[in-house]
């Protein structure tokens, strides 16, 4: 898929070397029901991209790489997050996670200057995948731990039939006090609606 680079990127591009950046940018559910965004960055400093400052931090560990073609499929990334700090695994290996947007920009390092490669018009990054929340899990080894989030996009699945389980902790997701779904298991029958 061609993308639209302007003609300093194309030659920054073209030369010898070049330093890329991962930007990440993860919504995370607030307790009052709103949603913050945190924003890291793979680099060794802190960047600034569109008025926001993505933190350079030990805690981003990894995004697992795309692939672009020219068929519509199921496409994911994994993201590796040190789950050490227990913030962390309070934060992200929640229920809560799930479904939160994630955007994962690209953008490369002026060797000159040491902040993003772009013009005043903002081109210093590009979207490089953007998606929903799907699922995590935590792994622990003996010294580490890492969280890994599986990040799906927009296009996941369209031969999915829409729906919803009718059961309690399905129905409880959205509405955590109503019990209206309790005894849903005792309708093993089928339910016909509509004139027969």
């Amino acid at each position: 898929m061609p993308r639209g680079f302007s003609d300093p990127l194309n030659t920054y591009l073209a030369g010898n070397t070049f330093t890329s950046v991962l930007l990440l940018e993860i919504d995370i559910p607030d307790s009052g029901g709103v949603s913050e965004t945190v924003r890291y960055t793979n680099n060794p400093y802190d960047l600034d991209y569109a008025g926001n400052t993505y933190s350079a931090q030990g805690e981003f560990i990894s995004i697992s790489e795309t692939q672009l073609n020219s068929a519509v499929q199921i496409s994911s990334v994994n993201i590796a997050i040190n789950a050490l700090t227990l913030s962390n695994v309070q934060t992200f290996a929640t229920s809560e996670i799930i479904n939160q947007t994630v955007s994962i920009y690209r953008g490369f390092i002026d060797p000159n200057t040491n902040v993003l490669l772009g013009d005043s018009a903002g081109e210093n990054a590009f979207l490089l995948f953007k998606g929903k929340v799907a699922g995590y899990s935590v792994t622990n080894n003996q010294t580490t731990a890492d969280i890994q989030l599986q990040v799906s996009s927009q296009f996941v699945n369209f031969n999915r039939k829409n729906g919803r389980r009718t059961n309690q902790n399905n129905f409880q997701r959205e509405h955590p006090n109503d019990a209206s779904m309790e005894f849903s298991h005792e309708a093993l029958a089928e339910i016909k609606w509509g004139i027969k």
